[in-house]
């Protein structure tokens, strides 16, 4: 049988000897593993696609006996034209191309049904007959989904350990999504996420959220043949932590936790939260009043562009979207003045004192928004760093509001700098004790034992060497000598902000550096291969260390255990993320008209969340 046959237009090959139809789903056996069974059942079940599939042929067939008539070839340019004047005749490709465009892209699969999308196919393709919904569902949850399964167990073969992480987003209004993801770096040192399973969840399922927390890693090692010994740790954020856990915790998810609960305390401030969301709420409800501001601002005060107010859907219960309001009103505040005092004297009104609150505010809390940016997109490493640095910026906010506080203003901010400190203390500093953070952090060669104290430092090498020795290799050697380089800056150029200046200066002294620590230096190969990685310079914080270890092979012997602590992320938030862009597909789940199971929405987003790293093709 010819993969070219034209019939394969109109069926998908289950196997060997099973087709299956695309036009009305059902299963057929190729006894003689020919085409002739496919081509009666068109020919008596869908007598149009068959007519099409005949006059495809003699298309063909003609365009083959012009090949070999050198004589005729005018005739056979006219004959090939007409050949390939259709690009996309091959109906299963737009079949899968379609439910691919839906899965990728946040498009309801009522889209098929509407009348400006259908004839727009019929100017596109004239040939093409649109299926019903569930055809596409089919092909995304049948097909694709298979393949794309496959596909992410052999990806996950190629890393040796591997740290899973729950997240879960819920909007409040009813509906949420749990994700269950995956870190690992391969052999050859490319780091790799993987999205291991995808779950909608409704208010029913969100009762017993902890058992489905469960579930989906129990389902997912069994689904995708995962070793339980590769399993290296488990990140949940605050939604899948259940009191029972005493797994790692989600960094950003207890940063977020501390300012939330040091604003909480701080009644002044949550005032004027109230009173900037007043502001706001009255210029997203009157386009009027809007335009007026924009007027202000522009063309009557000549600033810069105008900073839209209206937002896009937004939380603004959250308090990292407040902060960024305020943010956004700062920049707008004299124009907000002159509105207040000319166009409506009811209007909300922020006073001089109040603007230098908010400011003030904000410098506090601009570091935590600069650390929780980052460590959405890095490793584990950074967080003992980021926490330290953190703490010392808190800490001169305090000194310096202490030292200054001729006005109840400094009082307000100095208390809220002061409960921020203790909040970060008593639910942060934990993290930077557990082993798995240190042993990141140490294995990191941008920070190594730059904020370790003397009992940390002697923890971690403790726990490499035994590590070492239970991995150690019957032929592994004594490292070369050592050669000083430091990496290239590419043109570099290091960023201003607050705690990079901070976390800069910290690393620039030796902030509790231990590296000259000769206690190490003993007779035996692992001890000595740890001071020499000791003796190594510290790398740019710029640059990135899973490259510099792949680039010194002379702590090949290392590599394992690198990789294992270096895959963990500092931040478990993936769901956000993928629940954002799924917002049509949540309708069609709840839609009683379309009539998705939950099994196929899981599928759904599954693909979804796998388009774009998995090469499905």
């Amino acid at each position: 049988m010819s993969k070219r046959s034209r019939v394969w237009n109109f069926f998908y090959k289950e196997s060997d000897t099973v087709a299956r139809c695309c036009l009305c789903h059902r299963n057929y056996s190729r006894k003689g593993r020919g085409t002739t069974c496919l081509r009666n059942h068109l020919k008596s079940k869908h007598p149009g696609e068959f007519q099409t599939l005949s006059e495809s042929d003699f298309t063909y067939k003609v365009k083959t006996e012009m090949n070999e008539s050198t004589s005729r070839s005018h005739l056979q340019l006219q004959v090939s034209t007409e050949f390939n004047a259709d690009p996309l005749e091959d109906f299963y490709a737009i079949d899968k191309s379609l439910a691919l465009m839906i899965a990728q892209s946040d498009q309801s699969f009522n889209m098929i049904e509407g009348i400006g999308f259908v004839n727009f196919i019929k100017v596109l393709q004239p040939r093409y007959s649109l299926n019903s919904i569930n055809f596409y569902v089919n092909i995304i949850c049948q097909d694709v989904y298979h393949r794309m399964h496959s596909h992410l167990m052999q990806q996950l073969t190629m890393v040796d350990s591997l740290t899973l992480a729950t997240s879960l987003c819920w909007d409040g209004g009813g509906t949420g999504l749990l994700t269950l993801s995956g870190y690992g770096i391969s052999s050859n040192f490319q780091a790799r996420q993987f999205h291991l399973k995808c779950q909608p969840i409704d208010e029913n399922l969100m009762a017993d959220i902890s058992n489905h927390v469960r579930n989906i890693i129990a389902t997912s090692i069994v689904e995708l043949q995962l070793d339980k010994e590769k399993i290296h740790c488990i990140i949940r954020d605050e939604g899948t932590c259940t009191q029972q856990d005493t797994l790692i915790g989600c960094s950003v998810t207890l940063l977020k936790m501390c300012v939330k609960r040091a604003l909480d305390a701080n009644e002044h401030l949550k005032q004027l939260d109230a009173k900037c969301m007043q502001i706001v709420k009255h210029f997203q409800q009157s386009q009027i009043a809007h335009n007026h501001l924009k007027y202000i601002h522009e063309t009557r005060l000549n600033r810069k562009e105008f900073l839209y107010l209206i937002g896009n859907n937004e939380n603004h219960q959250k308090w990292n979207s407040i902060f960024q309001l305020k943010a956004n009103l700062l920049q707008v505040k004299d124009a907000l003045t002159i509105y207040g005092e000319e166009y409506d004297d009811n209007a909300v009104k922020i006073y001089p004192d109040e603007w230098q609150d908010i400011e003030l505010c904000n410098r506090v809390i601009q570091p935590i928004e600069e650390i929780i940016s980052i460590w959405q997109k890095s490793s584990a490493s950074s967080v003992i760093p980021l926490i330290a640095a953190l703490r010392d910026s808190l800490r001169n906010d305090v000194h310096n509001y202490v030292s200054s506080m001729a006005s109840t203003l400094n009082i307000t901010i100095c208390s809220f700098a002061r409960k921020l400190l203790e909040e970060l203390e008593s639910n942060c500093l934990p993290m930077s004790r557990d082993i798995k953070y240190l042993m990141a952090t140490y294995l990191d060669p941008r920070y190594k034992q730059a904020f370790f104290n003397q009992q940390e430092a002697q923890l971690v090498t403790d726990e490499v060497l035994a590590q070492l020795c239970r991995n150690q290799h019957d032929d592994w050697q004594a490292p070369a000598k050592i050669q000083k380089d430091t990496a290239n800056t590419n043109g570099y150029v290091k960023s201003q902000s607050k705690i990079d200046s901070i976390l800069d200066n910290m690393l620039t002294l030796g902030h509790n550096n231990l590296e000259g620590n000769n206690s190490m230096a003993s007779q035996s190969q692992m001890k000595n291969l740890l001071y020499l990685y000791n003796s190594e310079p510290r790398i740019e914080r710029q640059h990135d260390p899973i490259m510099w270890w792949q680039s010194n092979p002379k702590y090949t012997i290392l590599s394992p255990i690198v990789r294992k602590y270096l895959a963990i992320p500092a931040a478990s938030i993936y769901s956000e993320r993928l629940f954002n862009v799924s917002t049509n597909l949540y309708s069609d789940w709840l839609s009683w008209d379309l009539n998705l199971n939950y099994e196929n929405v899981c599928k759904i987003l599954f693909v979804k969340a796998n388009c774009k790293s998995l090469d499905h093709e």
